[in-house]
């Protein structure tokens, strides 16, 4: 190995260091101030900052001492140990009433959506708690004329059993704090109504479970020392307030299971070939703060430093440590709450510090773009949807083709230009592109998705081999399936697609419609339900044939479609949870789901098309059709792909999502990368393809007319 080899593995050693150590402080770490920094990027400029003095330390003793400098004031007990000598140790015990340790449902990554995933401490206040209390308008008030922005008094009466806290804010604005002791007694609001609003609102913000507590206001309003009955000054009408008063509950998180770590348990690390790491994973407390106290404040910590990092800024890209500290919350986050981890812990790590050396190494926007997709690739999950801003427009059109693809290779399915069609027939197999054959351009085109071979096959091949920037022209080379003879194409990529869920189909229709006497087709991955399918549905002389060949329409859902087509009760027992206490400590929870029919009238014969672009909820769909014997499927195995996926913003307007709750098919049998397996299977061939025969329909039929349909059950 040459020296330049040698300093590139050290660097690797020390980047590898840094992630280990960093990842598990930021999500495992009870302290307060590790928690604080979840506000304002303040993690995302510890990456970057840590992953600079990682890759410019001279050795690995001179990172040990980094590593202590960055994360001591954040973790006041972290041991740090080079060799045999100790660097740095926990100080003597405080002991304190309280006690702080981590619980995590999934991860929550605070990516601004309200997901089913939660990172709390016991005995603390979540910061993203306000985000999930649930809003209501106690009262709303017409201002008497003349009373705008003069001050008012408003006494509330209450009742608790427990200790409580409620703050009242206007906008972000802290107000007043009022501690309610358990018991029956009174708090008085004193502020002053907006000065530019004829209707003023107080609302009240309160936990899924609030418990026992009543807040009532009395009758009375003072406005300026002159006494207003709320009941006459009441506004009905209007939705719209401007600078409301909000009461919210400022409690601390509830318990998200009943494991909780306690004082002793502790994370120890190997981080390096010379370094080592612990730190506890519970710690003593007081109302105000974690012991033992940390020598900084979240104002005074160093590292934190924002040195104009946006998560949105596409030029943050432009920056070899954003690139890396990336790469590192991507694995972290993978590392700890992915519930389909295919590697082993060696594996999981060779893993890291291969795509940190592809971005060490690369030259470009684009090659690091390419590590961050081969990263995904080695996942395996069809619910990553991993997004570059920075290459959206790049690969936003295509050429003005729809492929399919059958057993060996890429086939013309649609032609969406004229002009190209005296020159180009559907059927025709495509060769090359830009003067490589298909094969070699599949070495590198398969990394740009992920999941199982049919869903790689379907995003970066059927729909990724001829994308690129908007009117580039592209070159390529097909097959003639008549004669055999290779023509080469000239076009242009001005086209995008628009019907990714009906990727397969090749009706020349998908209206919804009469196929016969009494078979009535239902493209239920692009349409609402209609009158004439509810209709349909309680009719037990009719065949209906829904096309589910990609995403349900989020009427379906909302209106409970599902409910429609059964007439006993259904228990699903196929999804779980990941509860974390450490990286290794982690058990999943099934949490059953229940759906009720909507009545137990005959129901109609049912048929389901299914393909490998039907992922996600109607995976959930189509678990209930078919263990419960509802209607018969049609098709492909579906993508396998189901469950709530968390979702991960990061620097540089990069997003990448996974799945974050386990799923199994209701029969016990894997569903990741297997998903729904059909009752009958059918695929194209390339004369469905040359004729646009729709092999998928045509077996749905065959079936009603033979009348070997799965009759839907029906309870006595």
């Amino acid at each position: 190995m040459s020296k330049a080899q040698d300093q590139q593995e050290d660097k690797l050693d020390r980047l590898m260091a840094f992630a280990l150590l960093s990842g598990n402080i930021r999500y495992f770490s009870p302290t307060d101030l590790v928690d604080s920094m979840n506000l304002s990027a303040g993690w995302e400029n510890i990456m970057r900052e840590g992953t600079k003095i990682a890759r410019e330390a001279k050795n690995e003793r001179v990172m040990a001492d980094s590593l202590i400098k960055i994360f001591k004031p954040l973790e006041p007990s972290l041991s740090i140990k080079y060799d045999q000598t100790i660097l740095t140790s926990a100080p003597s015990l405080v002991v304190k009433d309280l006690v702080v340790g981590r619980q995590h449902r999934g991860l929550e990554l605070y990516s601004g959506t309200n997901r089913p995933f939660r990172s709390y401490r016991t005995n603390r206040r979540s910061l993203g708690a306000d985000m999930y209390l649930n809003y209501f308008t106690l009262m709303s008030i017409k201002v008497p004329e003349g009373k705008e922005g003069k001050p008012f008094t408003l006494k509330f009466s209450y009742k608790t059993e427990k200790n409580r806290t409620i703050k009242s804010f206007v906008n972000a604005d802290l107000r007043q704090s009022f501690n309610l002791n358990p018991s029956d007694s009174i708090f008085i609001i004193q502020d002053s109504l907006p000065k530019d609003a004829q209707v003023f609102a107080i609302k009240f913000g309160i936990t899924d479970d609030i418990g026992h507590l009543t807040v009532n206001s009395t009758n009375e309003i003072k406005i300026d020392g002159q006494a207003f009955s709320i009941e006459e000054l009441t506004d009905l009408q209007t939705s719209n307030y401007k600078n409301d008063l909000v009461l919210r509950i400022m409690e601390n998180d509830p318990k998200l299971f009943l494991e909780e770590n306690k004082i002793g348990d502790t994370l120890n690390m190997k981080l390096s070939k010379h370094i080592e790491a612990s730190f506890p994973l519970a710690v003593y407390a007081d109302e105000q703060t974690t012991y033992p106290v940390s020598t900084h404040s979240y104002t005074s910590y160093p590292y934190k430093r924002n040195n104009g990092l946006s998560y949105f800024d596409l030029k943050q890209q432009e920056d070899l440590d954003v690139r890396l500290a990336n790469v590192m919350s991507i694995w972290t986050a993978f590392h700890i709450a992915y519930v389909y981890h295919p590697f082993d812990e060696e594996q999981d790590l060779a893993l890291l510090r291969n795509t940190l050396k592809d971005v060490l190494d690369g030259k470009t926007l684009e090659d690091y773009d390419f590590a961050l997709n081969k990263m995904m690739h080695a996942y395996q999950d069809a619910h990553i949807f991993y997004h570059n801003e920075s290459f959206r427009k790049e690969r936003e059109f295509t050429a003005p083709i729809t492929l399919i693809y059958l057993n060996d290779g890429f086939y013309i399915k649609r032609i969406h230009d004229d002009s190209l069609k005296n020159k180009l027939q559907i059927g025709d197999k495509l060769h090359e592109i830009e003067g490589k054959s298909i094969k070699e351009i599949w070495k590198k085109q398969q990394f740009y998705a992920t999941g199982s071979e049919a869903n790689i096959i379907n995003r970066a091949g059927v729909f990724g081999l001829f994308s690129g920037p908007e009117n580039s022209i592209v070159n390529f080379k097909v097959i003639d399936y008549k004669s055999k003879k290779i023509q080469e194409i000239q076009t242009i990529r001005n086209y995008k697609h628009q019907r990714y869920a009906l990727y397969t189909a090749l009706l020349d229709r998908q209206d919804n419609r009469m196929l016969n006497d009494s078979t009535y087709y239902f493209n239920l991955s692009e349409n609402p339900l209609t009158d004439t399918l509810l209709n349909f549905i309680n009719d037990p002389t009719k065949h209906i044939i829904f096309d589910v060949r990609g995403y349900l329409t989020l009427d379906s859902e909302q209106k409970g479609l599902i409910r429609k087509l059964i007439t006993d009760t259904v228990v699903q027992n196929n999804m779980s949870s990941l509860q974390i206490l450490s990286p290794k400590t982690k058990w999943f929870t099934e949490a059953p789901q229940v759906t009720i029919p909507e009545n137990q009238h005959p129901k109609a014969k049912f048929y389901f098309l299914i393909a490998e672009a039907t992922q996600s909820a109607p995976e959930t769909f189509l678990d209930i059709i078919k263990y419960w014997k509802i209607g018969t499927l049609i098709g492909k195995h579906t993508a396998g792909a189901n469950g709530e996926i968390n979702i991960m913003n990061l620097p540089g307007n990069i997003t990448t999502t996974f799945s974050g709750v386990r799923v199994k098919n209701s029969d016990g049998s894997t569903h990741h990368l297997n998903g729904i397996s059909p009752d009958i299977e059918v695929d194209y061939t390339i004369d469905d393809v040359i004729h646009q025969r729709d092999p998928y329909i045509l077996k749905a039929l065959e079936i009603i007319a033979s009348g070997k349909g799965i009759v839907p059950h029906r309870s006595n």
